[in-house]
């Protein structure tokens, strides 16, 4: 549950850091005038610029999204035994046993027309804590639509490790615009990417070379497990 604003916290980890706003602006390459926005409350910053903030103020994600847990961005260490948590880059790990861990299940991702990420922990979903021994980060996301049929449906629960780049054909989590998040198959090709929905009632997004620089489109992550409910 929600304790405090965005805004509020931003101001807080300035002032523990003894930061200026356009410090904050030099460190991190984001724009005055977001910045400024974030402060006044107008906007909260999307995953990928929460997760550069965050990292530059060396807080937690969640804490600066408002959440009650603790500011400092901690790290599981090798020889943990007992239930902690943990902060690894923009997701909130909870140590549940020695052998599994808790991601945090971020919010719906469309697998349609792009639409604006959400940022709300929603809830967690566990992963074995081997899985973090590379220094992999993960979270999961929820499926709405039905693009990605019949592969992925409403409700799939995918985990996604948490990667800037891909290989053709990987299922993956997609930034369109810097603040757009899709889910799509990723076709590469010579100076082009295709964004492919797997139900041919969709049309494939085509973005070229300039296209992926310009808007840009990013790769997010990829889908390495999906969990579904069964229904009756």
């Amino acid at each position: 549950m929600l304790e405090d604003t965005f805004a509020n916290r931003l101001r807080k980890a300035l002032n523990y850091n003894n930061m200026r706003p356009i410090d904050l602006v030099n460190k991190t390459n984001i724009s005055k005038t977001q910045i400024s926005n974030y402060l006044n409350g107008n906007y909260k910053a999307k995953q990928d610029k929460l997760y550069i903030i965050a990292k530059t103020l060396n807080v937690s994600e969640a804490w600066l999204m408002g959440y009650d847990v603790d500011m400092d961005r901690d790290w599981l260490s090798d020889d943990e035994e007992n239930i902690s948590n943990i902060n690894i880059d923009n997701a909130r790990y909870i140590e549940t046993t020695t052998k599994t861990v808790k991601i945090p299940l971020l919010g719906k991702v469309p697998a349609g027309v792009p639409i604006e990420a959400v940022e709300e922990i929603l809830g967690y979903e566990e992963i074995p804590a081997s899985m973090l021994n590379g220094g992999e980060n993960y979270f999961a996301l929820k499926v709405d639509g039905d693009s990605m049929f019949p592969d992925y449906k409403t409700g799939d629960i995918i985990i996604i490790k948490q990667q800037p780049d891909c290989n053709s054909g990987d299922d993956c989590i997609v930034m369109v615009n810097g603040d757009d998040a899709t889910f799509k198959r990723v076709i590469k090709q010579e100076k082009s990417i295709i964004l492919k929905p797997l139900n041919n009632q969709y049309e494939p997004y085509v973005f070229s070379e300039y296209d992926i620089m310009t808007k840009p489109v990013k790769i997010i992550g990829i889908a390495i497990e999906v969990r579904r409910k069964l229904r009756h």
